[in-house]
């Protein structure tokens, strides 16, 4: 069964902040490509190519809804002043046990665009390019954590033996945190009778963190939230992207 465009999600994050922008959005698309280069020679017969580097783009139409601090147009016009380095995942499929992510690592805004039609509502739209290269993952978990815990797992469909990379989005805080602590954690069986640790996410507020996966990554996924750091509850949102399962390697 085909699955709504309203099951998808858009979160954006710096170092030091990080958002979920789904709420002022309506359309966001991702969009890849791979160049062809011809390397035809003398005394070839027919046309020969090389694969030049992928690249691609997401970008995101919604709506102008305020102008207070950490609104879209703020934060995106910010972004581009200040040339920060962002996180960006476009989510899809959020009504899914493990919808699929495409994210644009240490990237930065490509362009914003405000249109203000007579006719209909005003518009705030914005793109951001591959940065590091857009890679596909999975949505681990999003939600709000109040207790020590673990969350349910999902399945990726496969073991990985080259890493990865995983995101975190902190993208709101109650409380004070200082030194707040989520696993992310991988077994072969869905019981985690062994779980391994394949990265440690580490945060005092709100911001977005990538950390590197290496080595096996077994199947089953989730996260285990070893500390809340003093904090009542925070809300995040965790993508990881194993190599070889979620994105084929180069």
């Amino acid at each position: 069964m085909a699955i709504k465009a309203t099951q998808t999600r858009l979160v954006i994050g710096n170092s030091s902040d990080a958002w979920d922008f789904s709420g002022v959005s309506n359309s966001l698309d991702v969009s890849l490509s791979g160049e062809k280069i011809e390397n035809t020679r003398f005394q070839d017969t027919a046309k020969t190519y090389t694969t030049g580097d992928a690249s691609g783009t997401i970008t995101q139409n919604g709506y102008f809804d305020n102008t207070s601090a950490g609104s879209f147009e703020q934060e995106i016009a910010e972004s581009i002043t200040n040339a920060e380095t962002l996180y960006v995942s476009a989510i899809y499929g959020t009504n899914q046990a493990a919808p699929v992510a495409y994210i644009a690592p240490a990237t930065s805004t490509e362009s914003m665009a405000i249109n203000s039609p007579v006719s209909g509502l005003i518009t705030v739209n914005g793109s951001w390019f591959d940065g590091t290269g857009i890679k596909r993952g999975l949505q681990v978990y999003k939600g709000t954590i109040s207790l020590i815990s673990t969350t349910t797992y999902i399945d990726t469909g496969a073991v990985g033996s080259a890493g990865g990379v995983a995101w975190i989005w902190v993208t709101a805080v109650t409380g004070t945190a200082t030194s707040a602590t989520i696993l992310l954690q991988s077994d072969d069986n869905t019981g985690f009778a062994t779980p391994l640790t394949e990265a440690t996410f580490t945060f005092s507020g709100k911001g977005a963190i990538q950390q590197t996966l290496s080595g096996t990554i077994d199947r089953y996924l989730r996260l285990s939230t070893t500390s809340l750091g003093g904090a009542t509850n925070f809300t995040v949102c965790v993508v990881a992207a194993v190599s070889g399962v979620t994105y084929a390697v180069a």
